[in-house]
C-alpha cells in the first residue's frame, strides 16, 4: 500500500500510478482507501484529477519516515 501512495503522489493521481504499477485504477484507489483506514488519517486529496498529499499524509511520508 506505501509503494501505491509513493506511486499516486510522483506521478500526480490514480490513473498514471494505476498504469506504472499495472494495475486497475479502482485497485489503486481501494489500496489507498485500506492504507486510509488502517492509519486511521486521510493521507491524501483529490482536487480534479490531481491526487496529493495531505499535510498529515506529508509528515507521514516525509524525511525519517519508512515507507516499505
Amino acid at each position: 500500500q506505501w509503494r501505491v501512495l509513493q506511486a499516486v503522489v510522483d506521478l500526480g493521481g490514480y490513473a498514471r500510478a494505476a498504469e506504472h504499477l499495472h494495475r486497475s485504477q479502482s485497485s489503486v484507489s481501494y489500496a489507498i482507501r485500506r492504507l486510509e483506514q488502517q492509519l486511521g488519517l486521510e493521507v491524501l486529496e483529490v482536487q480534479g484529477r490531481k491526487a496529493q498529499l495531505t499535510e498529515t499524509g506529508s509528515f507521514r511520508s516525509g524525511p525519517g519516515a519508512v515507507v516499505a
